[in-house]
């Protein structure tokens, strides 16, 4: 166990303890409540804001529509909201993280999906779309990538943040690399940085235009 790994508890440490074939959404429904206080007051978390300005400096205003894919409890809506984007739909697997989202009043709607059903996804739909903290063990593997650029009109712009344990381990590059030998996306910029303030956390941003 790592120096920050020692440092996680509750959700955050049996999150980050998942293996594949675990399913994180029980985790997700008894944390909703706590999720922000846990993620925020205890850890610093930062990629909220990380991959959000990294979206909007590729966006040409703020009125394209944004698909917020795993949104949680909103936490990027409130970021997006900052930068004056206002026209967001909200997407998540877990019921109990949209009854918290809801009740910011940030999401134009929010819809409760399985982010790795393509028939239950829209289709070239929004903008752009914006997907943090859904990549991992028991979340969503890199076989799914191509599922964040469906609801994507050719041409917008889609920003992923994901741990670096499952990135790195689970060879992300190479799969990113599959969808633009497929037409799917050009990469724009692939970059690690620190998602949390109170201990070391790298994770990695991925910005892409949908072809």
């Amino acid at each position: 166990m790592s120096k920050s790994e020692s440092k996680l508890h509750g959700a955050v440490a049996r999150l980050t303890a998942m293996r594949a074939g675990d399913d994180a959404t029980e985790t997700y429904q008894d944390w909703a409540p706590d999720y922000e206080t846990d993620l925020l007051g205890h850890y610093g978390y930062q990629a909220h804001h990380i991959a959000t300005r990294a979206l909007v400096q590729q966006l040409g205003n703020n009125h394209v529509r944004i698909a917020d894919l795993g949104c949680g409890t909103g936490l990027v809506a409130e970021s997006l909201r900052e930068h004056g984007y206002v026209n967001v739909d909200g997407f998540d697997a877990s019921a109990k993280m949209l009854a918290e989202a809801e009740k910011k009043q940030f999401y134009q709607r929010l819809v409760h999906v399985d982010l790795t059903d393509t028939s239950a996804l829209p289709t070239a739909e929004y903008d752009a779309a914006i997907a943090v903290g859904v990549f991992g063990p028991g979340h969503i593997g890199p076989e799914n990538l191509h599922c964040f650029f469906q609801p994507v009109v050719s041409g917008g712009v889609v920003a992923l943040y994901a741990n670096g344990m499952p990135f790195v381990e689970d060879d992300y590059p190479a799969y990113l690399q599959a969808l633009e030998r497929e037409g799917i996306c050009r990469l724009i910029r692939v970059e690690e940085s620190n998602y949390m303030d109170a201990i070391e956390r790298p994770g990695w941003l991925v910005l892409a235009t949908r072809l």
